[in-house]
């Protein structure tokens, strides 16, 4: 068989497979399905949500700015939080971002609200992180004074706010009569009084404590 009738036999093949597949239009047909699979395969959401971010919220500069800071992967991770909160409401992030829902102004103005307010909650969460991080070890302690994992670090914290004069010392013949889960009950009822009164007042002592025990369990090991 000559190499020539190969080529031949090859070429009719391929071309075979093609028609097959339904990709044998036209050779400009072809050419313009090629492009789309490339496209498809090199789409990436976040570098288009990013585009949509910096031109479209300039009358939320402040939300703006953060959004361009973060980092590619960051971002990257957003971008795929911010597609699954849309899906929950049936609502596709590229309606937005590639302005198919302009068609429809009121839809397209729900659509940005929505996107916006999620955005501008994930914002304000990552300003208050640390925070929201010492809120959470003070609910912890007030919140379950039988938690024993928490009672070295609620006395602590007792023993600190008696020390700064924010808070009374437990009566002799209670410190004598109570069990240690009624002391440690009276310790969460007198530190969620001292926050209640002035929280700015509380939040550094909170925060001191804990990273003296923080400091302390490092030592330790």
């Amino acid at each position: 068989m000559s190499v020539l009738l190969v080529l031949v036999i090859l070429v009719f093949l391929v071309v075979f497979a093609l028609l097959l597949g339904g990709y044998w239009e036209a050779p400009e047909g072809l050419r313009e399905r090629v492009k789309e699979l490339l496209g498809k395969k090199n789409d990436d959401p976040a570098a288009t949500f990013r585009i949509w971010v910096d031109a479209s919220l300039n009358d939320k500069p402040e939300l703006r700015a953060w959004l361009l800071s973060l980092s590619e992967e960051g971002f990257k991770v957003l971008t795929r939080r911010m597609m699954a909160f849309c899906a929950d409401l049936n609502i596709q992030l590229s309606w937005l971002v590639e302005q198919h829902i302009d068609v429809a102004p009121e839809l397209h103005k729900a659509a940005r609200t929505i996107v916006v307010d999620y955005l501008e909650g994930c914002c304000e969460a990552m300003r208050h992180q640390d925070g929201i991080a010492l809120f959470n070890h003070y609910h912890k302690l007030v919140a379950n004074p039988h938690d024993a994992s928490y009672r070295d670090f609620r006395s602590r914290l007792f023993t600190r706010l008696i020390s700064e004069g924010l808070a009374e010392s437990l009566p002799p013949y209670e410190l004598i009569m109570a069990s240690e889960t009624q002391r440690q009950a009276l310790a969460a009822k007198a530190i969620r009084s001292v926050a209640a009164k002035d929280w700015n007042v509380f939040v550094p002592i909170l925060s001191e404590v804990l990273a003296a025990g923080s400091e302390s369990a490092s030592a330790a090991k």
